[in-house]
């Protein structure tokens, strides 16, 4: 071998750990010396022999060794060559050239693409985001075809050296909310990005407040009409939720069913999913108020005498154990998830009425309480508005009505005081926009003016 070509390929050799997954080929054809150097289990087999072939085929017609198939680019560094071969990518080091030539043959494992148990849709698209980013960039290009679509690739981390691609519209998309981005990308410090969570702390930073700063989802449907709308989308490598940015309270009530159905339709879905997240927040706080002070109100409630710290006790463990529930049928393999059903009956029975846990009353405001969450869309504003819940059934359970408006108040100036890039976060309502809120309302097709 060529004495330039061992050093350069030695090189490569002491940076990179030896691993049986890491494949060094040496290839002579005709008078030209090769080197390919790439992960077999990150690229793709087929690939690499149709490679090898291309190459055969080129040199014994005469002409100069071509690389196919694949797009190819040429390197001058070689730290960012061996990034590339981190990623999949196939190095080919020649004795006639000092560049290095980066082919691309990625083949990432990853699982077909299925609808997302979390956000379900009857009328909608059935296909999901994957832990694949190339495969999640291919189902957003599906829907936007549009040539002034921009897709950037970073990579971030010192080890993990994690795909990060940003998707925006050109001439649609917000400048304020990009140039904000990209300012806060920047400026990112060397932290290892393993999800989109670590990846949103350290753009905005952590923070006591429970209400998410982005939405995430793993609908493609909807990062395109987000896109569509002027947002920005940011994919994650491995992982397979998208975040959209900005967003409000008000924008992560939304669901695909309200652009697959009739106006009418999804106007009423729209109003009484708001009532159900309103009845998650409030309703359970505000009948502890209201039993606290032995107040029927206009409603004429059954009151009863009751102990003060009995009653909070079981309202309090009566949610903890709808908690448990629910965490534990996330996390428990299919084939126990029979024997769940019957814990939850001993839970959540008449066993448990009888032995004095709590009563009916308290069974049955719970359970309203927890459908309002489940009927919230976005799975961490739910986990955000059950926390906030039982701050303020606290409250009203040791200071009654007052401290029911006293929690009530707070939660407000928390729901205000979440940043975001560029509109508050109660936006529409709180600065009121007419126009915003009728679009929330009502809907609004998606038109486009045409470029002159």
């Amino acid at each position: 071998m060529n004495e330039q070509l061992q050093k350069r390929t030695n090189s490569i050799k002491k940076a990179i750990v030896p691993s049986f997954d890491v494949v060094i080929r040496e290839i002579c054809v005709q008078q030209h010396e090769m080197v390919l150097i790439f992960i077999s289990s990150l690229s793709d087999s087929q690939l690499i022999t149709s490679l090898v072939e291309g190459l055969t085929i080129s040199a014994t017609s005469q002409i100069e060794l071509t690389f196919y198939p694949g797009s190819v680019s040429m390197l001058e560094d070689e730290n960012m060559a061996i990034t590339n071969i981190l990623s999949g990518q196939c190095i080919a080091l020649l004795d006639t050239n000092d560049n290095y030539f980066c082919i691309e043959t990625r083949h990432y494992p990853s699982r077909s693409t299925a609808e997302p148990n979390v956000e379900r849709s009857i009328r909608g698209a059935h296909d999901g985001f994957v832990e694949n980013i190339i495969l999640n960039v291919g189902l957003i290009r599906r829907r936007i075809r549009d040539p002034k679509l921009h897709i950037v690739l970073n990579k971030e981390g010192i080890k993990t050296r994690t795909d990060i691609a940003y998707a925006y519209i050109e001439h649609l998309v917000d400048q304020d909310v990009l140039d904000d981005f990209l300012h806060r990308l920047r400026t990112i410090d060397e932290t290892e990005i393993l999800s989109e969570r670590v990846l949103v702390e350290k753009l905005y930073g952590k923070t006591v407040n429970p209400y998410p700063h982005v939405r995430y989802t793993e609908r493609p449907d909807i990062c395109s009409i987000h896109l569509l709308q002027g947002y920005v989308v940011v994919l994650v490598d491995n992982c397979p939720t998208a975040i959209i940015i900005p967003t409000t309270f008000f924008e992560q009530t939304k669901q695909i069913e309200e652009y697959t159905q009739t106006t009418i339709i999804a106007l009423f879905t729209r109003v009484i999913r708001m009532v159900g997240i309103l009845f998650s927040l409030y309703l359970l706080p505000l009948w502890i108020a209201l039993l606290v002070d032995q107040n029927p109100t206009m409603l004429n409630l059954p009151m009863k005498e009751i102990h003060i710290y009995t009653f909070g006790f079981q309202v309090i463990f009566a949610d903890i154990v709808v908690e448990w529930i629910r965490q534990s049928l996330i996390h428990t393999p299919m084939i126990l998830s029979s024997i769940m059903s019957f814990i939850a009956v001993f839970l959540l029975g008449d066993m448990a009425i009888e032995l004095g846990a709590y009563t009916k009353e308290i069974l049955i405001m719970i359970a309203l309480s927890n459908i309002g969450n489940l009927l919230t869309p976005s799975y961490e504003l739910s986990l955000a508005n059950k926390m906030f819940r039982i701050f303020i059934g606290m409250l009203a359970l040791f200071f009654g009505q007052v401290g029911f408006c006293i929690g009530v108040f707070l939660h407000i100036i928390v729901l205000l005081s979440t940043k975001t890039i560029k509109f508050p976060y109660l936006y529409p309502l709180i600065p009121f926009s007419y126009r915003e809120c009728y679009r929330m309302l009502i809907g609004k097709s998606i038109t486009l003016k045409k470029d002159k």
